[in-house]
């Protein structure tokens, strides 16, 4: 009781200042339609004026459409409901004030009686409203439902969306058909994410809906990937230097945001154009800003109207409500003379036609006359709202109808039902808020505990005065808690006029793999992760992936990494093992080659059995590399860790056995007698050591291997990018065996150089030597791309080959030429035959069954200017054969000697050597002989190669004429015997010659004969006389030799080919061994020559050695008494016997010399003692 008479009093003081009021501003009026049940209306019939709270204009969509649709939705359910829905519209001018006034109205209709009065509108007493639907904006919608929930009347609400009214502690009889704004906040955020809108500045209005919607829009902003750079509130009725400042500081910020989410009213986007149009117009730098706007802006022409251009592009949220066709119809049908029950409809007509259906005298024919006449479709666009309304109208039917079915009965008149006098306020709420019904636009209407509709919004795209709104897509709930936007097209128009995205991020996005170190709000710096780490999105931190996995390419998880090695189908890899399998098949044929031809005298001089090893370590080189390049395992590694230093150990130690062999027969030679033969010539002896050198190979590679075994596993050097599975080894490891081949390389390569000068028929010496200059240079080039490459796989297996390669090329491919494509030349006298070229060999004489003498004359001065002359006789060993040649001069240089020198053991008994040992002594004792043969008397050069001066001994001028001569003429009478006659060669001898041959001592030994096989020329003649003999040619070799080519063509026409290429053979030879016996006979003359004018030199001595004995007499004579001469013993010899100076050399012993003179001339004893007697190497005393 007590609150109903406070209610009471409450309402008669609003009552009475909400008369106060409206008595001051427009006339208030209402729209009323009576029935069993009224409904309340509160709609925006005038726009709000400006600056102020009063109504201004008539709200055509807003207000008269809105009211249109009530009307029209009341009288369609009334022909199905069981009783009679009335209405009583009023009018809220879009203000909080005029809202709160008009609900006042309502209450107090509902609870005291309405008196008549005199004022337009007012009727009598009508049933009081049960509920009321309205009113458009949240703050007004607040401001009524403040009042309606202290009565218990329901509100339901067609288009405030604050999210506020979802509070029911606060607005408990509340609810609505459209979504709550926290559903359009989400759509916003949405909208933004597709676009990848990241930074942008935001506008509200001042008052519940927009501070509400930012406060909704911020919070949620908070979980995702966009920034607010800016926020500013403003009230809808600020002034335009209000709206032109606000704009400005966002214009002006550091990093300037090209979006701007506006959750405002109308009117604000409005200004907010006009004052992005006046700054544009001040600074042509200011662009446009890309607008999205909520749903207070909508679709409404009235916001862009005249600001086209500042709002083409933009965005804007509209509540889902199909355009509703049938109004159209009904709308257009209306005028002010068949439609009375809108009061303000004569209003609305008047002012948007522009025309006035009563016009005073005074204005006549300045004023235009209102007809009824004139079309409301002309300029009409429908409110997107209508549905809203009419949807709302219909939730309050449903549940008065409910109601009434529960309480009555479909079948009771509602004049029956008493129960539905007085309907309960809170019941109709709980009745009102399950209704649940799909409309005609397939619309499902129902509402949550919030008393809130489901989310459907349109997102509209304004493309300009032509094209105006555009529905771009739609955001809506599709299942319980799931919402999705959908833009199906890209034909959207933006801020540009073009229709790409723009940007609006303050800081761009982070690729992937970097992490974003923030500066700023919404800005950031993006740091790049490591290569193996990847970004954890939840802490924007890096994090490393474990071993053998790799981020993925969105760098947000790791992921396994394949397994690499090497494989045979990579080029590289290829074309290495074609190039070793190659290698291995010629290796092969190479040794088929020489095992068909093991016998000849080609295969025979390379050393057979040490040639057979070097051809299997080269195999073994080239096996190398299929172990190499196959894929990594334990005995794939093993197999290349030890197979490559063995092979070519066994390949280096074979031709360092072969050199050394050599080099130590040369070197043998400096010796003056030899009188052993040198040790581990043999085969067998060579075999022994090239396995003994590769076994140490061995054992530093058995080493290696048990220190650090073999395996299979990834490289770390490329880790952890990529996982690729090698033979893993330590690079000492790796490189230590091969310093092993290194120094036998080295030691070949000395031993190449030291042995270059043998006869080139004879032995391989310089392709051994080109074959180490080429490996060194490849092991060089090899150690250098082993350290710096990384496929060292590739690298070791070409170098590998290829140093196969240069020995099977350089030392096997010239025998095999000469074995397959000239077979003739593969005989044995093509590897005695020499050419002239220095040799360590002296002449070789053959074995000689008789000793010489050696002679020699040392002459030298001491301080006392005495003179001592030695003489020795040495006899020879049977078998070792020494020849000298002594060369003189009548200047004061030293006397200088040639020895030669043959093998015979300490036993005096001859043995048997290899045939390539033999080879070698034969070929350089011919060569000896011809250079000797060559050499002039006057100035003698020293045979030997690199001899020292201080070996040379001093011999008698007659003594080396005697033996240069007895040996060119052996040499000449061999070839001769061998060949047939000299012609005019051999004639007698003349005084002259005969003298000249008297001072020469008994010939020597002739020298052996050779056998046919060992004569080259012999050999050659006698295989082309056997050939004549199958042909029965009649010519003889002295015509064969005279003949003319053209002459021996035209007698071997119609002759078998093989007769022709053994005369043409044949005649060659002739040719050859004729310039042969012809240059030999030159040389002869020559030396003979020679021989003579040293004869007329020897004279010379001989007086000149008289005229010294007598000098040396004399002095004695004058200084006898001198004691540091010794006592001098004088004597007379007969006249008969021989002058001073003619000895010989049995008047010579070990330590005395005696000097005999004719008649008066004493003769002087000189004792000389050991001491100061000369060492056969020594040039002074």
């Amino acid at each position: 009781m007590l609150y109903s008479h406070v209610t009471l009093l409450m309402l008669r003081v609003v009552d009475v200042v909400a008369k106060t009021s409206v008595q001051q501003n427009t006339r208030m009026l209402v729209a009323e339609i009576p029935g069993d049940i009224q409904i309340g209306f509160l709609f925006p019939l005038h726009k709000q004026v400006a600056g102020t709270e009063g109504c201004g204009q008539i709200w055509e969509q807003y207000g008269i459409q809105r009211s249109e649709i009530a009307i029209k939705t009341v009288e369609k359910l009334n022909k199905r409901l069981p009783f009679k829905l009335g209405i009583s519209i009023r009018d809220s001018c879009w203000t909080d004030r005029i809202s709160m006034e008009q609900t006042i109205a309502f209450l107090r209709e509902g609870v005291a009686q309405c008196q008549c009065c005199q004022t337009p509108g007012c009727q009598k007493k009508v049933n009081p409203v049960v509920a009321i639907v309205g009113p458009a904006k949240s703050s007004t919608t607040i401001a009524a439902q403040n009042l309606l929930q202290v009565f218990r009347i329901p509100q339901i609400g067609y288009s405030a969306t604050s999210i506020d009214l979802s509070d029911k502690e606060r607005f408990g009889y509340y609810l609505r058909v459209v979504p709550s704004d926290t559903f359009q906040a989400r759509a916003i955020i949405s909208l933004l994410k597709h676009f990848k809108w990241t930074y942008v500045a935001v506008v509200y209005t001042a008052g519940n809906y927009g501070e509400r919607g930012f406060e909704e829009l911020e919070s949620m902003l908070t979980n995702e990937d966009v920034c607010i750079a800016h926020s500013e509130k403003i009230k809808s009725l600020a002034s335009a230097e209000e709206f032109r400042k606000s704009l400005k500081q966002i214009v002006n910020l550091k990093i300037r945001p090209q979006v701007i989410v506006c959750f405002c009213e109308g009117e604000t986007v409005r200004k907010m154009f006009e004052a992005q149009r006046e700054l544009r117009k001040k600074n042509n730098n200011v662009t446009r800003f890309q607008w999205i706007g909520s749903d207070g802006w909508a679709d409404r022409r009235d916001v862009v109207d005249g600001l086209q251009e500042e709002a083409a592009g933009s965005f804007s949220i509209r509540i889902h409500s199909p355009k509703i066709e049938s109004f159209e119809d009904h709308y257009f049908n209306l005028n002010p003379e068949n439609h009375t029950v809108n009061p303000w409809f004569r209003d609305f007509w008047q002012e948007k036609f522009e025309c006035q259906f009563t016009i005073p005298k005074e204005e006549i024919g300045l004023k235009n006359q209102c007809t009824g006449k004139e079309q409301l479709r002309d300029g009409y666009e429908q409110d997107p709202k209508l549905s809203q309304v009419s949807n709302a109208v219909r939730v309050v039917a449903d549940a008065l109808e409910k109601m009434y079915s529960d309480r009555c009965g479909l079948t009771t008149e509602f004049k029956n039902c008493p129960e539905m006098a007085t309907i309960n306020g809170t019941l109709l709420y709980q009745y009102m808020i399950n209704v649940t019904f799909t409309d005609e636009f397939e619309q499902n209407i129902r509402f949550d505990q919030n008393g809130d509709a489901p989310a459907w919004y349109d997102i509209l795209n304004y493309v300009g005065e032509d094209g105006g709104y555009k529905l771009a897509g739609d955001y809506r709930q599709i299942a319980d808690g799931n919402y999705s936007l959908l833009i199906p097209g890209n034909d959207i128009k933006f801020f540009d006029n073009t229709y790409t995205v723009p940007e609006s991020v303050c800081s761009k996005p982070c690729g992937s793999g970097q992490r974003k170190r923030e500066t700023m709000a919404c800005c950031w710096i993006c740091e790049n992760c490591a290569a193996n780490e990847y970004l954890n999105e939840t802490s924007n931190e890096c994090h490393p992936c474990p071993l053998a996995y790799w981020p993925d390419e969105e760098r947000l998880t790791c992921k396994a990494l394949p397994v690499q090695y090497i494989e045979w189908s990579a080029f590289e890899v290829l074309g290495a093992l074609i190039f070793a399998i190659v290698g291995i098949i010629i290796t092969l044929c190479t040794i088929g080659v020489f095992l068909k031809h093991n016998s000849t005298p080609v295969v025979k001089s390379t050393t057979r059995e040490l040639s057979y090893i070097i051809l299997g370590g080269i195999i073994g080189c080239y096996g190398a590399t299929l172990a190499i390049l196959a894929k990594p395992t334990f005995a794939s590694c093993f197999i290349s860790r030890t197979l490559p230093p063995i092979a070519f150990s066994a390949v280096y130690a074979a031709l360092l056995t072969k050199t050394n062999r050599i080099a130590r027969i040369l070197a043998g030679s400096k010796k003056r007698i030899l009188t052993k033969k040198p040790r581990f010539l043999s085969t067998f002896s060579q075999v022994v050591i090239t396995w003994i050198i590769v076994g140490i190979q061995i054992v530093i590679v058995a080493v290696g291997v048990i220190k650090e075994m073999p395996r299979a596993d990834h490289d770390s050097n490329l880790l952890p990018r990529d996982v690729v599975l090698i033979c893993l080894s330590s690079t000492p490891a790796f490189l230590s065996p091969f310093l092993w081949n290194l120094f036998l390389i080295i030691l070949c390569t000395l031993y190449a150089i030291k042995t270059r000068n043998l006869p080139e028929n004879f032995n391989e010496a310089k392709y051994i030597g080109f074959t180490m200059y080429c490996t060194l240079v490849v092991w060089c080039a090899f150690i250098v791309l082993h350290f710096g490459t990384g496929n060292k796989a590739i690298t070791s297996s070409l170098s590998f080959s290829l140093s196969a390669t240069i020995a099977l090329a350089i030392l096997f491919f010239p025998k095999i030429y000469i074995i397959l494509l000239h077979p003739e030349k593969n005989v044995r006298a093509s590897y005695t035959t020499t050419k002239l070229i220095r040799c360590h060999f002296g002449n070789s004489q053959g074995m000689s069954e008789a000793s010489t003498k050696n002679r020699s004359i040392s002459k030298a001065r001491s301080s006392t200017q005495s003179l001592s002359y030695s003489t020795s006789s040495t006899k020879h060993d049977i078998h070792t054969q020494t020849d000298t040649l002594p060369t003189t001069s009548l200047s004061s240089q030293p006397l200088r000697f040639k020895r030669t020198f043959s093998v015979a053991t300490s036993h005096h008994k001859k043995k048997n050597m290899d045939d390539d040992v033999i080879q070698l002594i034969d070929s350089c004792r011919r060569y000896q002989n011809d250079k000797m043969q060559s050499t002039e008397i006057k100035e003698p050069t020293n045979l030997l190669l690199q001899v020292p001066e201080q070996e040379c001994e001093d011999e008698p001028l007659t003594e080396m004429m005697k033996d240069t001569i007895q040996n060119s003429m052996r040499t000449v009478l061999s070839t001769v015997n061998h060949g047939g006659s000299l012609g005019g060669l051999a004639r007698p001898r003349t005084g002259t010659e005969a003298t000249r041959q008297s001072l020469l001592p008994s010939p020597l030994p002739p020298d052996p004969q050779l056998d046919p096989e060992e004569d080259p020329f012999e050999e050659e003649i006698n295989m082309t006389n056997k050939g004549m003999k199958r042909q029965k040619m009649n010519i003889t070799d002295s015509e064969l030799e005279n003949i003319t080519v053209k002459q021996l063509n035209q007698l071997l026409q119609g002759q078998e080919r093989a007769t022709v290429s053994q005369l043409k053979q044949k005649r060659r030879t002739l040719k050859n061994r004729h310039y042969a016996l012809r240059c030999r006979e030159r040389r002869v003359q020559k030396n003979m020559t020679l021989s003579a004018e040293n004869n007329e030199k020897d004279i010379q001595i001989q007086i000149l050695t008289q005229q010294l004995c007598e000098l040396r007499n004399r002095l004695a004579f004058y200084e006898g008494n001198s004691p540091q001469y010794l006592p001098i013993q004088q004597t007379f010899q007969p006249s008969h016997l021989r002058p001073c100076g003619n000895f010989g050399a049995n008047d010579f012993n070990n330590n005395n010399l005696s000097i005999v003179c004719s008649q008066s001339t004493p003769i002087i004893n000189y004792t000389t003692s050991p001491a100061i007697m000369f060492n056969d190497n020594s040039r002074d005393f």
